[in-house]
């Protein structure tokens, strides 16, 4: 019975050793600031203060800082809580790890005292290039009996990054008139922010309240949903994701619409006259992507001597075919088709090209024609023909620069032309024209008989 109580005790007192030293190594925050303020014990080492926590960005340098008052002899060592990772003591680095690095600085107290006993003494713990499991507590111990420890976090920021589990491929299709969803999966700490925006343009055409496409500028959430997808959705859409730690990243997704061709041509008829250059134009939308010929008697025309055809892309699903015609001849006249052809099907459009005759240029009077019509004709009938012709040549701004003419040279002597002077047909205009010495020497002779008459006159009524 003896036996019995003494192996008893013994189990007792093993098992509370056992918990005792457990206590040492887990962190109580309470029972550690008792001890490190116990008035019981004055020459126990103290914490100055708490250890702050940090925050950093992967792959960055964080630092717990643990300072000390009164250390004297005893040593401070710096335990990872999560696995129980002894990392230093005292000024030794005890894990092999060269990211950890312990450094010890000795500060005075706030009161500049020289006493070694006021000293404090502060143990920085840096952890360089962070990693996310890095992320976690740290303690700080003092190996005093009881043992003093305090705690201090690591928390490690992690830029975003796109997932390839939840996340759509890079290119998505679907049927014109289907539904789609763009998923945009992202991780990062914190938890990072994920929109959408078109690649060339900076809003998304959605539909909206009366299923008509509607442009919003943003779009969030890391699921797009598109509803009856026309095809002026095609194209490709960026996927970005971002947090309080730079870069933001983005993902591209390029959405499909698969539709039938359709053909068509502006207009029906084109008429032109020939010997000219005409241009025959067919707008084409589908998608795939259609072959596309010209034909005419179904014959294909293909580019070469007077035929050259010109294809651009206005959209990924849209096409203009230009099929030019140099120098227009009779026999280019007629009906021309324009065929596009994909896996979804086939489409055409046709047109005719018609002649248009060039309109005849009016006939102009030379001057062969003035001395054709003056042969064999009077003077006064040739002069009336001329005039009749003149009068049915000019316009109103010849009229007026021939008025003009003839007010300054026949009917005045002033050198100042009245703009307003009305046309005047002057039936001897023409005949003094051909004739201008003949009239210069009558009016000459007229004017002499004149003043000779007026002498006598004088002269005869003096005797008087």
């Amino acid at each position: 019975m003896r036996v019995a109580r003494l192996l008893l005790c013994y189990v007792l007192l093993e098992d509370y050793s056992t918990n005792l030293g457990g206590a040492a190594i887990t962190s109580d925050a309470a029972r550690q600031d008792a001890s490190a303020t116990n008035p019981t014990l004055p020459d126990l080492p103290s914490f100055a203060g708490s250890i702050s926590n940090v925050t950093a960005a992967i792959g960055k340098e964080a630092v717990l800082p643990c300072t000390i008052r009164k250390l004297g002899n005893h040593k401070v060592g710096w335990i990872r809580v999560e696995d129980k990772t002894i990392l230093s003591l005292g000024h030794r680095t005890v894990t092999h790890s060269p990211r950890f690095l312990v450094t010890l600085e000795n500060a005075k107290a706030k009161n500049q005292s020289q006493s070694r006993d006021e000293e404090e003494v502060t143990s920085r713990l840096h952890i360089r290039q962070l990693r996310e499991a890095d992320r976690g507590c740290y303690m700080c111990q003092l190996n005093t009996k009881p043992m003093l420890s305090q705690l201090g976090c690591v928390d490690v920021l992690v830029p975003p990054d796109i997932l390839n589990s939840g996340t759509s491929a890079g290119e998505v299709s679907v049927l014109e008139g289907e539904n789609a969803t763009l998923s945009c999966k992202a991780s990062g700490r914190p938890t990072p922010r994920v929109h959408w925006r078109r690649e060339k343009t900076s809003f998304i055409l959605m539909r909206g309240l009366h299923d008509t496409l509607i442009s919003v500028n943003n779009k969030t959430g890391e699921k797009l949903e598109l509803t009856r997808v026309d095809r002026r959705q095609m194209g490709a859409y960026l996927c970005i994701a971002k947090n309080e730690v730079p870069p933001a990243v983005s993902k591209r997704v390029y959405l499909r619409v698969n539709f039938p061709p359709t053909a068509k041509v502006s207009n029906e008829l084109l008429g032109s006259p020939l010997d000219t250059d005409v241009s025959l134009i067919c707008s084409i939308e589908a998608y795939p992507k259609t072959i596309n010929l010209w034909t005419r008697k179904e014959q294909v025309i293909m580019t070469g001597g007077r035929y050259e055809i010109d294809e651009h892309q206005d959209e990924e699903w849209k096409t203009t075919s230009e099929l030019r015609i140099k120098r227009l001849e009779k026999a280019d006249l007629g009906k021309y088709t324009c065929s596009a052809s994909s896996s979804m099907g086939k489409a055409e459009a046709t047109l005719r090209v018609y002649e248009i005759e060039r309109a005849t240029p009016p006939t102009r009077t030379t001057s062969a024609s003035w001395r054709k019509l003056s042969k064999g004709k009077s003077k006064f009938a040739q002069v009336t023909t001329m005039n009749r012709v003149f009068h049915q040549m000019s316009t109103p701004a010849m009229q007026k620069s021939t008025a003009r003419i003839v007010q300054s040279k026949y009917m005045t002597t002033s050198t100042t032309v009245d703009p307003r002077a009305p046309f005047i047909k002057d039936k001897n205009v023409f005949k003094n024209r051909d004739t201008p010495n003949v009239r210069n020497c009558g009016t000459a002779k007229k004017e002499s008989g004149t003043r000779v008459y007026a002498v006598c006159l004088i002269f005869f009524l003096t005797l008087r």
